[in-house]
């Protein structure tokens, strides 16, 4: 899985084990949380990384359909959807259930996505140059 991921080849492969570590990394970062913080903020973490790992699923779905009708118009209309969808799920998590989650936490939560990606680009970046390395 790890190799798939760092080899920098985009396919249906390769995004389903960045969706998988997106889970992963959230679990992660919730035990984390857990360990080192409040439960509100584990709590807020998890929030918000379920909505994060949500909207990165249906971006893969959209772009999968501009594949398909080979137009980016279904994509925007998908991204506007979504985007409607998560605003929505965090005003009404800030209007009814503030008391049982961190705010800081559902910011941190929204950004797991981010942050896996972060980290999958910067093991490609290593991956490359210490095969140039090797090849030099």
């Amino acid at each position: 899985m790890l190799k798939t991921l760092i080899s920098g080849e985009l396919n249906e492969r390769s995004l389903r084990y960045y969706i998988a570590a997106n889970w992963v990394f959230l679990g992660l970062m919730v035990l984390a949380a857990t360990l080192v913080s409040s439960s509100k903020m584990a709590v807020g973490i998890l929030l918000g990384g379920v909505i994060a790992n949500l909207n990165n699923m249906g971006l893969k779905s959209n772009c999968r359909y501009v594949l398909y009708y080979h137009t980016k118009a279904i994509y925007y209309v998908g991204f506007a959807a979504r985007l409607g969808l998560v605003l929505l799920a965090v005003s009404l998590a800030f209007l009814l259930f503030r008391e049982y989650f961190s705010a800081v936490g559902l910011f941190i939560g929204l950004s797991v996505g981010v942050i896996t990606f972060y980290i999958w680009l910067l093991a490609i970046v290593i991956r490359r140059v210490c095969a140039k390395e090797e090849a030099a």
